[in-house]
């Protein structure tokens, strides 16, 4: 289960480290959360940060308050954790495959966990507190599946089986589990160009990297999703329109939200 929120937040777009007042209101606030938790899932150029803004709109037309949380500049320790982590992370690939130093992916991934866990924790359980609806345009189970890719890229005689689980282990005491994980399916070599076209998604979509990280990447990305099925709705997106697959997952959320409001929405956006 979601772990209680508190505090609050502005509606919008909000990157983890912008929920003002949020640290004084975890003082005095008791109580279930109010929101539901909605993650936008799906590899590298997908177009999760582009559904997830339109399905926003959406939702605002329809009454609903709302917040798109996107990760962002963040400041203090956690945003110096991000530069060393996306400018020179603690991991260098060694040839076609694996790492110069097995430890290093481990460490990374440590990392990585920790950053994730400050984001649970102090900008999605706030904003749930004072949103009907907290969308969370980079996925949550996108990082279960990141550092289950690396983990067994480094070691490839563990079991990934038992390697996610240990994951998932580590990360119960703050993970938030979303009301409801949208998985926009799309292959992904056509993400990649994607991601190419538009010159972002990422890191260097266009490197060879990221080329070679992919294929293991969408296996473990499904691996995750199934065995959290009960909470993933996939979306196939192929060669839709962005405001196609945006009205197609305001329209499965009406079960969520309890609001018949939101068919006429999606009918309309």
């Amino acid at each position: 289960m979601r772990k209680d929120a508190m505090g609050g937040s502005d509606r919008g777009t909000q990157t983890p480290g912008a929920v003002p007042g949020a640290a004084a209101a975890a003082r005095w606030r008791i109580g279930p959360a109010l929101g539901r938790l909605v993650t936008i899932e799906g590899v590298w150029g997908a177009g999760k940060t582009t559904a997830a803004r339109q399905v926003g709109h959406s939702l605002r037309q329809a009454g609903f308050s709302v917040a798109v949380l996107h990760y962002g500049t963040e400041a203090g320790s956690i945003g110096r954790l991000s530069q060393l982590l996306e400018s020179a992370p603690p991991r260098e690939r060694a040839g076609l495959g694996g790492y110069a130093a097995a430890h290093h992916a481990a460490v990374d991934v440590l990392l990585r966990l920790c950053r994730e866990a400050h984001h649970h924790l102090t900008c999605f359980q706030p904003a749930l507190a004072t949103h009907d609806v907290v969308l969370v345009d980079r996925g949550v189970y996108s990082k279960l599946a990141w550092a289950l890719t690396v983990l067994t890229e480094t070691s490839p005689g563990a079991d990934p089986a038992d390697v996610l689980s240990q994951l998932r282990a580590a990360a119960s005491p703050w993970f938030c589990h979303p009301d409801r994980a949208v998985f926009l399916d799309t292959p992904w070599p056509l993400a990649r160009e994607r991601a190419i076209a538009r010159g972002h998604g990422g890191g260097d979509p266009a490197a060879i990297e990221r080329l070679l990280f992919l294929p293991r990447y969408a296996a473990a990305y499904r691996q995750v999703l199934a065995v959290h099925q009960a909470r993933v709705a996939r979306i196939r997106v192929g060669l839709r329109t962005p405001e196609d697959v945006a009205a197609e997952i305001t329209g499965l959320l009406t079960d969520i939200l309890g609001a018949r409001q939101l068919a006429s929405a999606a009918a309309g956006s």
